[in-house]
C-alpha cells in the first residue's frame, strides 16, 4: 500500500527561470536599442533571481511530494537553501528521504478556518531527534472528487501506526 500526496519535483522551475530571464533580457535588449550587453547582464540577474531566490522560497509549497506506505514515509528535504537550489538544479538526483514510523515521536496537523469550513495545510511530524518535518496537504485539496478523504485517511492511517490517541490541531490565519 502506498499514498502519494502533492506534486512530484521536476524541471518545471529551472525551465521557468530560464524563460523569465530570457524574456527580460530580450526585453531590456529592444528596451536599449538593441544593447547586448545589457541584455545579456538583465537576463542572467533575471534568471538568478528566480532560479536562487524566488523557486527556492516556493519550492516546498509547490514541489512537496511525500508518500506514505506500511512502514515509512517518504519526503523531499527542503531544510536548507542549499538543498532547495541543488533540487531546482538537480531535479532528477534528487532523492527522497524515509523516514520510518518508529522514529516519528508525535504528529500535529495545521489547519486554517475561513468561513466555518476547516481546511487543513500541514502534518506536522516531530522525530526524536528533535527535529519537525512539515508534509503539505493543500495540492491534494485542489483535485476534484472528494479530497478531504484522502486527508481523513492519512490522519487515521499515521495515528494508528503511531498509537497516538488524539492529534493536535494548530490553527494558522
Amino acid at each position: 500500500m502506498e499514498k502519494s500526496f502533492a506534486r512530484k519535483l521536476n524541471l518545471k522551475p529551472l525551465f521557468n527561470s530560464l524563460i523569465f530571464g530570457t524574456a527580460i533580457g530580450t526585453f531590456v535588449f529592444i528596451l536599449f536599442k538593441q544593447a547586448l550587453f545589457l541584455g545579456l547582464v538583465a537576463g542572467i540577474l533575471a534568471f538568478l533571481l528566480e532560479s536562487l531566490i524566488i523557486y527556492p522560497h516556493y519550492l516546498p509549497t509547490l514541489y512537496g511530494l511525500w508518500k506514505i506506505t506500511n512502514e515509512d514515509i517518504y519526503y523531499y528535504d527542503y531544510s536548507t537553501w542549499q538543498k532547495r537550489i541543488q533540487a531546482i538544479f538537480l531535479p532528477t538526483v534528487k532523492r527522497q528521504q524515509a523516514i520510518p514510523f518508529s522514529d516519528i515521536k508525535s504528529y500535529a496537523l495545521v489547519v486554517s478556518k475561513k468561513a466555518d469550513k476547516w481546511t487543513p495545510h500541514y502534518i506536522v511530524l516531530r522525530i526524536d531527534n528533535g527535529d519537525s518535518i512539515a508534509l503539505d496537504l493543500s495540492w491534494n485539496l485542489l483535485k476534484t472528487g472528494a479530497p478531504e478523504k484522502d486527508v481523513e485517511w492519512v490522519v487515521d492511517f499515521i495515528t494508528s501506526k503511531l498509537g497516538q490517541h488524539k492529534v493536535e490541531v494548530f490553527q494558522t490565519k
